[in-house]
């Protein structure tokens, strides 16, 4: 965090446990309980600003009192007082709220979650002996129950996630033990266990194990017979097939211990798969989106938060960031999804012929969660069933990324249980609203200020801040739009010596402004490109209007101003406005009005010079109605679907193709 000073490394801050804060060998009070909750509530945001909503929401939930306001101002005038200590109370107020910002290692639950990552390593590298001591000593952090005596909503969310964590751990570090042969001494252990949770399938996996490999093979036998019966009479189903497979090698005196030197490892029989990590890199230095971070994080760590799956759907136009904003958010809460990331580009848009066939996703999900190759089932439903079952018992965040419509994301989505899946699109996709209940975001371009703090990190903080107003006048050509300043950025980064206002003026010299948008190495990053498989979607119909408007200097657009102007009747203007806003080729400001920001309405004057090639002689069974409207949901008239008749027309010359991309789409 450039320019902020981090609590002192002698600062601790210990939430696994009873809260408590600690300067070297000084205990320090963290106040009463409500205070308490606002310092959890503070660090557990990893530096992220917290409003003072959210803390209230933190604290009191839907039973806050009418002075919660002034309460949290002095529960937080008290907490610096206390943080003076080391000199500075690093408590920060910013127009998104509250910050704490301290050393990530000066907090018990951040060491805890770094040890386990740890051990999971060590074990799926098949280091079970060191992972066991990793498991330990992230074990040896708790000092009792998560936020002891911590009241609140938000803390109780916590206390059960930590919990869960804390389960894991334990469940990790006593397979290790296991596998390390150490019976005797996991068998008592896993006892109590078991007594404690006894529908935890795994635990009593390991307790079979042990107990057989202490030569206690009857009791192995009735621990079986005890959670076959537990689960029947409480929750009317059986034991997992591995846990059959397990008392099945026990009865017939089959099942192989590794301390033996007979070949199957117990590692294989009772320890989980390795999580995936399918997600692509985060950015170091992600700027802006405080408050679309701060509602998909509400969603997954609120009180309010649904005992099924999350859906969460972000839209935007082209090179916005949806993607880069989606992966940010999924890193962010990977501690929350202890069970792995999926991802996926589903293709939806861009240079490839076809968006991905979900079959084929799901049969690459279900492989990376574990199921042999041969066991997958053919045919989608049947795998989207397998899928969710899975998903059932397991908290995984998967990731949706380039969309084309709601049909083809709906077999993808988790079901029951603790998951989330975040789907990113050029396009609304309302239907998954309509029938899966989902979190709606639109991003916006980027503020003024965001963009030069973009590019002060681009262009790196000295060369921006000797020249402000030109590092201004480029974020303002840039228009917010994230893609934009990252090819500036790019270019700048490889002529350091150019002055800030030359790349200024080089942008403004370009003959077609798009020009200053473009990435010669890689063809596919670029504006025009972004651009153009969005418009490569639309009815002859909407393409036709779109280049048309690039003539348009006006910011208010309406159905009104523009449909005398094209010579078209209104009743055909206004559901292509409709559709282009859909797409994010235009902006909807209001109801019925719309705005072309510069990118657009260069983009569009480009195809207008082409006007004559347009689809005037294009076949119009591109404007099929979209799986949503089938669904009940709002129809994608004006969007041409894949499969539909005129398709292979979509690609026909006959239509310009500014975009000459043969990449990834850059969103």
């Amino acid at each position: 965090m450039d320019g902020v000073d981090l609590l002192s490394v002698d600062a601790e801050f210990s939430l696994l446990g009873p809260t408590s804060v600690r300067m070297g060998q000084l205990e320090l009070s963290p106040g009463q309980p409500l205070q308490c909750a606002v310092l959890a509530s503070l660090l557990l945001r990893g530096g992220a600003p917290a409003s003072m909503s959210a803390l209230v929401d933190d604290v009191w939930g839907e039973d806050a009192p009418a002075s919660a306001i002034g309460s949290i101002r002095t529960y937080v005038y008290r907490l610096r007082r206390t943080l003076k200590v080391a000199g500075n109370d690093h408590i920060y107020l910013s127009e998104a709220g509250y910050s704490l910002r301290i050393d990530p290692d000066a907090l018990d639950v951040n060491r805890f979650k770094r040890l386990l990552a740890e051990a999971r390593a060590a074990e799926a590298a098949g280091d079970v002996t060191l992972a066991s001591t990793v498991y330990a000593a992230g074990l040896a952090l708790w000092r009792g129950p998560a936020l002891a005596g911590v009241p609140g909503p938000h803390a109780q969310a916590q206390r059960t996630l930590l919990g869960e964590l804390r389960l894991a751990s334990l469940e990790g570090r006593l397979a290790c033990d296991v596998e390390r042969g150490r019976y005797v001494e996991s068998a008592a252990e896993l006892s109590a266990l078991v007594s404690e949770h006894p529908l935890r399938e795994r635990l009593c996996e390991l307790f079979m194990i042990a107990l057989y490999g202490a030569g206690r093979q009857s009791e192995a036998l009735t621990a079986f017979h005890t959670i076959t019966h537990t689960l029947r009479e409480g929750l009317g189903i059986s034991p997992s097939p591995r846990l059959r497979k397990v008392h099945e090698l026990i009865l017939t005196d089959q099942l192989q211990l590794p301390h033996l030197g007979l070949g199957v490892s117990p590692g294989h029989l009772c320890a989980a798969s390795f999580p995936p990590a399918q997600l692509p890199g985060d950015l170091p230095c992600f700027v802006g989106r405080d408050e679309e971070s701060e509602s998909v994080t509400r969603l997954v760590t609120g009180a309010t938060r649904p005992p099924s799956a999350v859906t969460v759907v972000v839209d935007g136009m082209p090179g916005v960031g949806k993607t880069a904003f989606m992966v940010h958010m999924a890193h962010r809460l990977a501690d929350r999804f202890p069970d792995g990331q999926l991802f996926v580009d589903l293709q939806g848009f861009g240079p490839e012929r076809r968006a991905r066939d979900p079959m084929d996703v799901l049969g690459e999900f279900l492989e990376a969660l574990g199921v042999p190759a041969g066991k997958i089932p053919a045919g989608t439903q049947r795998r989207a069933v397998l899928f969710r079952g899975i998903l059932a018992n397991r908290r995984v965040a998967v990731v949706l990324d380039n969309a084309r419509d709601s049909e083809q994301v709906r077999d993808l989505l988790p079901g029951a249980g603790g998951s989330i899946a975040m789907v990113t699109s050029r396009v609304q996709l309302p239907g998954l609203v309509v029938t899966h209940q989902a979190a709606a975001i639109s991003l916006e371009p980027l503020s003024m200020d965001e963009s030069r703090r973009f590019l002060v990190h681009a262009f790196g903080s000295a060369r921006a801040r000797a020249e402000p107003g030109a590092t201004a006048d480029v974020a303002d050509l840039c228009e917010g739009l994230p893609l934009a300043l990252s090819i500036v950025g790019a270019k700048a980064a490889y002529r350091p010596s150019m002055p800030v206002a030359s790349i200024a003026a080089d942008i403004r010299s370009k003959a077609r402004f798009l020009d200053a948008f473009t990435n010669d190495g890689e063809p596919a990053l670029d504006v025009r490109s972004a651009l153009s498989w969005s418009y490569e979607v639309l009815s002859p119909e909407c393409a036709d209007l779109f280049h048309a408007l690039g003539g348009f200097t006006a910011d208010d657009l309406t159905v009104e101003a523009v449909a005398p102007l094209v010579q078209r009747p209104a009743s055909h203007v206004g559901p292509c406005l409709d559709t282009l806003a859909r797409v994010h080729l235009l902006a909807e400001r209001a109801p019925g009005r719309y705005a072309m920001n510069g990118f657009m309405r260069a983009y569009a004057a480009e195809l207008a010079e082409l006007r004559p090639h347009f689809g005037r002689d294009r076949p119009q069974s591109g404007l099929c109605p979209s799986s949503d409207e089938r669904d009940g949901g709002p129809s994608d008239e004006g969007i041409r679907r894949e499969g539909s008749p005129d398709r292979a027309a979509d690609r026909a010359p006959t239509r310009p193709q500014p975009g000459r991309g043969t990449r990834e789409p850059a969103d």
